[in-house]
Formats: structure tokens, sequence, C-alpha cells
């Protein structure tokens, strides 16, 4: 039996904090856990970005706040945001490379879609 949580909120309620305790929780018990998820970053009690971060504990940026508002074409915005693809593929591409059918309901994803527009 397969089972997809999807967990959405307004920003600082906690659901970054329950993937990390969730997935502490499945670690501990031998439960096989892959996947990634995203970070705040914060610099001056300001948000400045995001990170990503895989289960393994290898980071990387995500994105961050661009001052400047030309946009080149290489240049992936989301609102305010410029996302750094090559970043977010090295580290999530060989995640969702290891998805099979024994493990594909243990993986935990938090921003695939967001990306993958930026990609189209």
């Amino acid at each position: 039996m397969s089972r997809h949580v999807f967990l959405t909120g307004p920003p600082g309620i906690g659901k970054t904090t329950l993937i990390q305790k969730v997935t502490q929780a499945l670690k501990s018990s031998d439960v096989p856990v892959d996947g990634f998820y995203t970070e705040e970053v914060k610099e001056g009690g300001r948000r400045r970005g995001f990170d990503v971060v895989t289960l393994s504990g290898k980071r990387g940026p995500l994105s961050r706040v661009s001052s400047d508002s030309s946009t080149s074409r290489r240049e992936c915005r989301v609102g305010q945001y410029v996302v750094d693809v090559a970043s977010f593929e090295q580290l999530v591409l060989p995640v969702l490379r290891n998805v099979s059918k024994e493990n594909r309901n243990n993986i935990l994803q938090d921003i695939l879609a967001a990306v993958e527009s930026c990609r189209q």
C-alpha cells in the first residue's frame, strides 16, 4: 500500500521541521528513506533564499533574492528569487535517479514542480 503526504501551510508553521523529525524517526527505525527538502536561508533576520538539503546531508543553494530586476535568458526566476538550477540538479537528480518500484514511496520531494517550470 502506497501513501503520499503533501505538506502545505504558511511560512514558519513547521513544515521543514516536521520533515526533518519524520526522516529522523524513520531512519532510527531502519526504514530506508531518501529525498530532499528545502530550508530557508536568513541574513539579518530576513529571508534571503532557500537551500536544497538531501536526506544524506548534502546541501546547496536553491534560490536567492536578487536585487537586479533585469532577467537574462538563462536565468530562472520565481518571484523575487533567482533559482540555481545547476545546484538543484547536482543534488537532487541523483536522488531521483535512484527511485525504483521498491523505494519510490519513501522519496520526500519538496519543490520539484517549481524548478521543473523553470526548465521549460
